[in-house]
């Protein structure tokens, strides 16, 4: 586990990455990053807990963007592999630059869509967590976590304040809704 000192520093050069990138490749809304850690670093590390109490495994930020919450993840808990999935080419030149300049070795890039890492053989069914942070409503996220999800697997979903939990979903914690995965049975 990485030291609360090793981890503020990664963080605050993440954060200058992203200040540095975000007008450029339009990251975050520019009022967002006078604010970028209270919202949206803070928000990602509410995840922390759910992370640390799934298996060991590989976990997968969909539409990962930003690198919002898979590179957070990724620093607060450097055991873990990450893969993040975006298919904007430019958005995942960043987070390659973000991998590397934080050395991030538990972290991979995937320039994809959730569509197409769901037909991969390597990335299908492969990840214990699976994440997705402002893609789309929580009904449309979790089908596209659904496949990248292992049996067994926890498929969590950040909602906004007035999103209905869907279908066999269930609240973690507040704006964060979860599904886990049914088991394989032979």
């Amino acid at each position: 586990m990485v030291t609360p000192e090793g981890m503020e520093s990664r963080l605050d050069l993440y954060l200058s990455l992203v200040s540095r990138w975000a007008p450029r490749l339009d990251l975050v809304a520019p009022r967002d990053l006078s604010r970028f850690r209270a919202r949206h670093i803070h928000d990602c590390l509410r995840l922390l807990p759910l992370s640390d109490a799934v298996v060991p495994g590989a976990a997968v930020d969909v539409g990962s963007g930003a690198g919002l919450p898979g590179i957070v993840l990724a620093v607060a808990r450097p055991g873990r592999p990450w893969r993040l999935l975006e298919p904007r080419s430019k958005r995942a030149g960043f987070l390659e630059e973000v991998v590397r300049e934080l050395g991030l070795d538990n972290v991979e890039v995937h320039p994809v869509t959730a569509e197409d890492a769901a037909r991969d053989p390597v990335l299908r069914r492969a990840h214990v967590l699976a994440v997705a942070r402002a893609v789309a409503p929580p009904d449309r996220s979790f089908e596209l976590l659904a496949p990248l999800t292992a049996p067994g697997g926890t498929a969590a979903v950040f909602a906004g304040k007035t999103a209905e939990i869907p279908p066999g979903a269930k609240e973690w914690g507040r704006g964060i809704f979860i599904r886990v995965a049914p088991e394989v049975t032979s």
